[in-house]
């Protein structure tokens, strides 16, 4: 099978991935986010949100194209080491395990290249916001405080790892 690359658009609410990645969907198969991908069932399982996100890494994987995910597959890693993980979320402990479990068992990896959307004035992103009547971006004023962590995070792995990542301004 020849493998198509993986491409991940990440960066703040509001600083335009979506858009790009709606501008881009005739050329590339793009993968949006998990919550405007699926719906949330009742009763779901507790690992509800990180098996959609193998699930949207397998749609990569399957697709025929170069594929761009809206989002990183391992958010909730990050997400939630920035919020201090949060009591309605799981666990440090269980985060981690499923990943390295997936890991392991190559159900999942890195993308091949991250692209990382920043802004240095918030005012932007409020502004975007304000004028997007399209999405309610939820927990807006919360991400905002998690774009310096993010962006830690990702200089880390552009850093540590081979895994390619691109700051954008």
């Amino acid at each position: 099978m020849n493998k198509k690359p993986i491409i991940c658009f990440e960066g703040p609410s509001g600083i335009g991935k979506t858009t790009l990645c709606q501008r881009l969907s005739r050329k590339y198969n793009i993968v949006p986010e998990v919550n405007l991908l699926f719906n949330r069932e009742e009763n779901e399982s507790r690992f509800w949100y990180l098996e959609r996100q193998l699930d949207r890494f397998k749609m990569c994987v399957e697709s025929d194209k170069t594929s761009i995910l809206d989002g990183d597959v391992f958010q909730p890693i990050w997400y939630n080491w920035a919020c201090n993980y949060p009591e309605e979320f799981l666990s440090k402990t269980e985060t981690h395990d499923f990943y390295r479990s997936m890991l392991d068992s190559s159900e999942i990896t890195f993308p091949d290249l991250y692209i990382k959307f920043y802004v240095d004035d918030e005012k932007e992103l409020w502004k975007r916001k304000e004028s997007d009547r399209t999405r309610k971006r939820r927990n807006f004023e919360k991400h905002l405080r998690i774009i310096e962590p993010m962006h830690r995070y990702f200089k880390f792995i552009d850093k540590a790892t081979d895994i390619e990542v691109v700051m954008i301004h």
